[in-house]
């Protein structure tokens, strides 16, 4: 019997890849000293007025993550710098989305010629240990799948590129493994929502990205991967990997049953059958080798 996954990763086993490696001329720097002085010549040009101590929190080949220890009684910020144009392009367009219409940190200032972001400071994790947890997870992932029914009337026209109805009238993304699954994907999704909806999906869930407002409130970190040609899809299937991971066992049935109510309360239309549905072409049309156990 093979082991259940224990990280998202794992849960997301055979998926095509999305992005292709190795794509970046000028990736980001892996010298500290480097990171440190494009950080700040980042605040300096495209930021004015923020100034404090920069340290780093993360790097890697595509961004680098810094936090600014700003002056008291100024609270600190993160600062996100970004290698790739198209992935700085992809979580600007995701906080468009999501700034005000689901629970995710704060933007508070973008500048195009850093590819930089400066975003809400959140030190303080999820707590864990509460029983609501699995809820909470699943409530904040159906909030932003289902960001875009929130949007005002303006913002929601600005996105007309970007929506299901725009999807169903182009090719299938070259990423797609096999198009008439993935068609029935976006049939599915049509049945569930609205053709404005954008399917936005493929959230980097971990434990350590659910993190506590000072007034309680439970919000994610990081939405760069996100992209409205994955669907919500691709966080359903791991979700499980990541309760467990957080030292939540809960069985798949009851995972998907968490998602059903967290959707249909925000004006969805899945069914148990139709979600199970949805699962097993998504899986044939991205090479997802298990669903494990969410479509039984």
């Amino acid at each position: 019997m093979t082991a259940a996954p224990a990280t998202a990763a794992q849960a997301l086993t055979g998926l095509a890849r999305i992005r292709p490696a190795g794509r970046l001329t000028t990736p980001m720097p892996s010298d500290p000293v480097e990171l440190l002085l494009r950080a700040r010549r980042a605040l300096t040009a495209d930021h004015p007025g923020v100034n404090g101590r920069i340290s780093v929190v993360s790097a890697r080949y595509t961004t680098a993550v810094f936090t600014v220890h700003r002056p008291p009684p100024e609270l600190p910020l993160v600062l996100k710098l970004h290698a790739d144009p198209a992935a700085y392009a992809g979580e600007t367009l995701a906080y468009a989305l999501l700034a005000g219409t689901a629970p995710v940190a704060r933007l508070h200032a973008e500048a195009d010629e850093s590819l930089s972001l400066l975003l809400e400071y959140l030190p303080d994790p999820a707590d864990w240990s509460a029983t609501a947890m699995p809820a909470v997870l699943a409530e904040r992932a159906a909030a932003v799948h289902t960001a875009s029914l929130r949007l005002p009337g303006e913002a929601a026209e600005a996105m007309a590129g970007f929506t299901l109805a725009a999807l169903l009238d182009a090719p299938p993304p070259a990423w797609i493994t096999d198009p008439t699954a993935y068609a029935e994907v976006l049939a599915a999704h049509l049945d569930a929502y609205r053709p404005d909806l954008v399917t936005l999906g493929h959230l980097d869930l971990k434990p350590d990205h659910l993190r506590r407002r000072p007034d309680g409130q439970v919000v994610l970190l990081d939405v760069e991967s996100v992209r409205p040609d994955v669907t919500g899809l691709i966080d359903l299937v791991t979700l499980p990997a990541v309760l467990r991971q957080a030292a939540h066992e809960t069985r798949p049935a009851r995972v998907l049953d968490l998602y059903l109510d967290a959707t249909t309360a925000l004006g969805a239309r899945w069914t148990a059958g139709s979600l199970k549905a949805a699962l097993r072409a998504y899986a044939a049309a991205t090479g997802l080798e298990s669903l494990h156990g969410l479509d039984r």
